[in-house]
Parts: C-alpha cells; structure tokens; sequence
C-alpha cells in the first residue's frame, strides 16, 4: 500500500475532525447560549413574569452579560461563515470537497480497509466504495442556493461589524429560525460527506441540548440568589 496515499486520506480525516470538534461545535454551542440568553426576556417566549425578572437580573449584571451576548454572537457568526470561506488557504467545505475529490483516483476500498480495520470486520465496506458521492456535491450546491441571501447578510455583518468596523453603519439582521435551519443543513452536508469518505458521522444535539439547559440554569441559580441576596439585606438593616 503506498504510504502517502494513507498520510493523505489521514490527513482529509483530521480536517472533517477539525470541522466538526473545532467549528460546528463551537457555532453550535455560542449560538444557543446568545438565543437563550437573548429570547430569555423575550415575553413571547418565555412570558411576562419571566422576562421581566430575566431582564432585571441581566441589567444587574450587564457588565457581564452584554459583552458575553455580544461575544456568542460574534463567534457562531464568524464560524458559520467558515463553512463558506472562499480563501483556497482556509478549511471550508469547498475546500474539504476539492481535497477529496483530488484524491478519489487513489482512496480505494483498501485504504479505507487498512485504516479502519473494524469496518472490515462489521462488513459495511463495499467493493464500490467513493469517498465522495456526486449527491454531495449536488446537495452543497442545493444548500448554499437555499440559504444564499442569509449567506450574503452574516458575511456583511462579519466584515462590516465584526472583522472590521465600516464608517458607514449597516443594517445586517438575520432570522434565528433561519439560523438553526442553516446550521442543521450543515451538519446534514458534514454527515453526508464524512459518510461517504469513511462512514462516519457525527451527532451534535446534545450540545444544543446541554447550552440550552446550562444558560437557563445560570439565569434560575441567579434569580435564587439574588432573592436570597434581598432576604439577607432585609434581616441585617430590618
């Protein structure tokens, strides 16, 4: 077996773990928490009684919560773009698919075989083995043609607001429903992708699951103590 050629299908693997430890992780992560603690004043949401109280505990502490809303939003912002950096030096889905497709001549059923022997074992490795499907490259080109104008409006808020600060102030807003579509999109292109190439996959709900609940009990364990706070006070001056 040529040694290069398994550095190389080696190395494709690192990048889909780079893309899914290092970016969608976070994108899912910092999204939830900037959702939760942003929709956890909204009265719709959450109702009156609650966002009221949210509110007052967020103004409490808004030397602390403004900055970190501001952060979380910045950051699934910055990495959600990731996903479609144009730069032939950034890690990007592009960029995954033109590696594989570079080398699909060369990443046989063997290579795959020899790297994870297991899947040899179970007997999902099939002599018509692609690293790459062209139902992946369609569905990428579907995708991007889906969600092209929330692409356009997060990469202006990333370049005009974020990367740098244009003189000219932007009006860039995007819906959350739009948000958590785009990023359920890109997990299923990840899926797909990561399937054909060794047949893999990857589950990220319960980051969605375990932001979601922690920033809600961050709020809950605040408005505790800032009752127990009120008590204290009322007991020591009467």
């Amino acid at each position: 077996m040529d040694e290069t050629t398994e550095e190389k299908f080696l190395y494709i693997k690192a990048l889909f773990i780079r893309m899914s430890h290092e970016e969608m992780c976070v994108v899912v992560e910092s999204y939830y928490i900037w959702r939760t603690l942003t929709f956890a004043r909204s009265i719709p949401e959450v109702g009156k009684e609650k966002a009221e109280n949210n509110a007052k505990l967020v103004n409490l502490y808004k030397e602390f919560f403004i900055p970190t809303e501001q952060s979380h939003l910045q950051t699934f912002i910055l990495g959600l773009m990731k996903f479609f950096d144009k730069d032939s030096r950034a890690l990007s889905i592009n960029a995954l698919i033109k590696q594989i497709e570079e080398n699909k001549d060369v990443f046989t059923s063997e290579i795959l075989e020899s790297i994870h022997p297991h899947l040899k074992e179970i007997g999902v490795i099939t002599q018509n083995y692609l690293p790459i499907s062209q139902e992946s490259i369609d569905y990428f080109k579907k995708l991007y043609e889906k969600h092209k104008n929330l692409i356009k409006n997060l990469k202006d808020i990333r370049d005009k607001q974020f990367a740098h600060t244009d003189m000219q102030a932007i009006e860039g807003t995007f819906v959350p429903n739009e948000i958590e579509e785009l990023i359920e999109d890109l997990q299923e292109m990840f899926n797909k992708l990561s399937h054909s190439f060794d047949i893999s996959s990857t589950i990220w709900n319960y980051l969605k699951e375990d932001s979601i609940r922690s920033t809600r009990l961050l709020l809950e364990n605040l408005e505790r103590g800032e009752i127990q706070r009120l008590v204290e006070i009322k007991r020591k001056w009467g």
